[in-house]
């Protein structure tokens, strides 16, 4: 077989460029410290890196999620504080004004700094976070969530029912909201115990019928029914008590003994003072109230005053009512801090997940990726003794022409 120089020139050129191309490649790697510079070097091993590095991106991100929401969950457990230190000032209020040693003129003082709590209170409600954004506005927040009308009642106007409140994703399965509602915190508040509530409807001049409290006494009978307790003379001085259903059924009665809690249909009311024929009180389920109306009302008791008489019965009863319903909102109060607590602890645990989590995904695309130097420099010494040869042997072999031996 003849070999043309030709053929030989190209081979020996062919050996040197690939001698070049291993080197630099080898080169490459070292600088860069990476084996898989393509995925042709390791189609397996890039797959692998690729769907890591996805993983880590999106680990990192949930990082993010946690670090920007964070201080907006710590803002709303510090102004629920901050309301629950209002409303308790609130409810030593209403005791004090109920203290037969206030006159309508200090009842009036204690109520005007009711409706500096008031507006204390209200201010918390249009709290914005630091991006400029209403705390308990949900998805609305760049509306103010609460506003006034022209008779100083605050109506809510953020968001409301599913969806209204955003949720972060802090893991590939798990969301966290990152607040609350203004509706949920300071609007639907269940009055009293939640499950039942009473009032004077019908007060007859005279009065001095007091309810002092209405609660439930045997769950299991207890119904979602609206009963009317009036009053009717016994005789001898004596007063009785009717209770009719909401048909006008009379379901119970008897005699009227002030102090005494009077039990039917699962609940009891308590009821004090001398109430006259005619009065009325309505045993019902409990509404939702906000915590402005509750507020409002003994705003305006206090400010009616108390004196003695009837004025004074209704305000007893207004200060009762206003202190079960003050503690229903400073149990909502709880709950929701309780809420937003987990919530800040469920985001401490998962960042220490995460981190783990990345640190392991960046060992294994470590395993993957990197470069073991040891094996790059011997192979680098190999290449270059190879490019060196090749080198010299196409020089050798360039001499070898009948031109050089005429």
């Amino acid at each position: 077989m003849r070999i043309s120089t030709t053929q030989i020139f190209q081979t020996g050129i062919d050996q040197i460029q690939r001698g070049q191309t291993e080197l630099n490649r080898t080169s490459l790697q070292m600088g860069r410290g990476e084996r898989i510079l393509s995925p042709s070097d390791d189609p397996s091993g890039a797959t692998q890196v690729n769907q890591f590095e996805r993983i880590i991106q999106a680990t990192k991100q949930y990082q993010r999620n946690i670090d920007n929401t964070q201080p907006r969950l710590q803002q709303e457990e510090s102004a629920l504080q901050s309301g629950t230190d209002l409303l308790q000032r609130a409810r030593e209020l209403v005791v004090a004004g109920n203290n037969d040693s206030q006159t309508n003129e200090t009842r009036s003082y204690l109520a005007g700094e009711l409706r500096q709590l008031r507006e204390g209170l209200f201010d918390i409600a249009n709290t914005k976070d630091p991006n400029g954004e209403y705390l308990f506005a949900g998805t609305k927040s760049l509306q103010q969530p609460f506003q006034q009308d022209g008779t100083g009642a605050v109506r809510y106007e953020g968001a409301e029912g599913t969806g209204s409140v955003r949720e972060v994703a802090i893991s590939a399965n798990r969301k966290v909201p990152v607040g609350d509602t203004g509706a949920r915190v300071f609007m639907d508040i269940p009055e009293n115990d939640g499950r039942v509530g009473a009032e004077v409807t019908n007060r007859e001049p005279g009065s001095r019928l007091v309810v002092e409290q209405t609660g439930v006494n045997d769950s299991a009978a207890l119904t979602d029914q609206t009963y009317t307790i009036s009053f009717e003379d016994l005789g001898g001085g004596e007063i009785g008590y009717v209770i009719e259903d909401e048909g006008g059924a009379a379901v119970a009665s008897g005699p009227y003994v002030s102090g005494e809690a009077i039990v039917f249909d699962g609940r009891s009311i308590t009821l004090s003072g001398a109430p006259e024929i005619g009065d009325e009180v309505v045993s019902r389920p409990a509404q939702n109230k906000s915590v402005f109306e509750t507020l409002d009302a003994i705003i305006a008791a206090l400010e009616e005053g108390g004196a003695s008489g009837t004025s004074r019965a209704n305000l007893a009863t207004a200060s009762n009512t206003a202190l079960a319903d003050l503690d229903a909102v400073l149990g909502n109060f709880s709950d929701i801090r309780a809420e937003v607590g987990s919530r800040l602890k469920s985001f401490d645990q998962q960042k220490d997940l995460n981190e783990d989590r990345l640190v392991d995904l960046n060992s294994a695309v470590s395993e993957i990726r990197d470069l073991d130097y040891a094996e790059a420099i011997s192979r680098f010494n190999q290449q270059q003794v190879a490019l060196q040869a090749a080198q010299q042997t196409y020089t050798q072999v360039n001499r070898l022409s009948l031109f050089d031996f005429l």
